[in-house]
């Protein structure tokens, strides 16, 4: 189910148009237990949660609207991918392959190095992940997330230029195993979780340097 797919514009017709050309990659992770990943993070929540206190950076919890009270609140403490486990070992692994498929398509070349700072987001009943942005500044890369447990909900992108009055919306239909990547500066978000049973995702951000010389990203090429 590997795509790509490119929200452009048309050809401008004078200087002050505007343009724009953004990519989300989307594919499917195959031979990993997303049933085990699933009851990890549920294990995890509550030790991180109770472990540390919610984000001082920006927003409590990314500008998600999670909440406080939420894992997403603690996104810069912990990195899913340090987790000693295989299954987590095993989804490493297949986002660098799939991040070079990426790059691959695009004919660029794959960074020399690659560093992910990488979370999960955990939602309940009644529950939704507002439009967001992750970065806008002149080192944005690229972001991404797994889907590991989900209910009829998609991940919605939003054309950065086209976001007011009539907005541009690409609607990602979340499945179990789908990993999205996209470029870090295009505003997302989810539909309302209305199952009973939790949705589980795991998002990542991802750096072609460790500048900020922050001890939970993890250098992955």
């Amino acid at each position: 189910m590997e795509q790509l797919v490119l929200i452009k514009s048309e050809p401008k017709n004078n200087f002050f148009a505007p343009e724009w050309c953004y990519y989300i990659y989307e594919n499917i992770i195959e031979n990993v237990n997303f049933n085990h990943i699933s009851s990890l993070i549920l294990k995890k929540e509550k030790e991180i949660i109770k472990k540390y206190k919610p984000s001082k950076k920006g927003s409590v919890d990314g500008y998600t609207g999670l909440g406080k009270n939420s894992l997403t609140s603690r996104y810069e403490y912990f990195n899913v991918l340090k987790w000693n486990d295989v299954e987590v070992n095993k989804l490493e692994k297949q986002i660098i392959e799939k991040h070079n498929k990426f790059i691959k398509s695009l004919n660029l070349n794959i960074p020399n190095e690659l560093y992910i700072q990488c979370w999960a987001n955990v939602m309940r009943k009644g529950e939704q992940i507002k439009p967001h942005i992750h970065f806008i500044d002149p080192n944005t890369y690229l972001g991404g997330h797994v889907c590991v447990k989900c209910n009829n909900t998609s991940t919605n992108y939003i054309n950065p230029v086209n976001q007011l009055n009539d907005p541009e919306i690409y609607k990602s239909k979340n499945e179990v195993g789908k990993i999205s990547l996209f470029q870090n500066c295009i505003p997302h978000y989810t539909d309302i979780h209305k199952s009973n049973t939790e949705r589980i995702t795991i998002a990542f951000d991802l750096y072609l340097n460790n500048d900020r010389k922050n001890d939970n990203y993890k250098q992955i090429i």
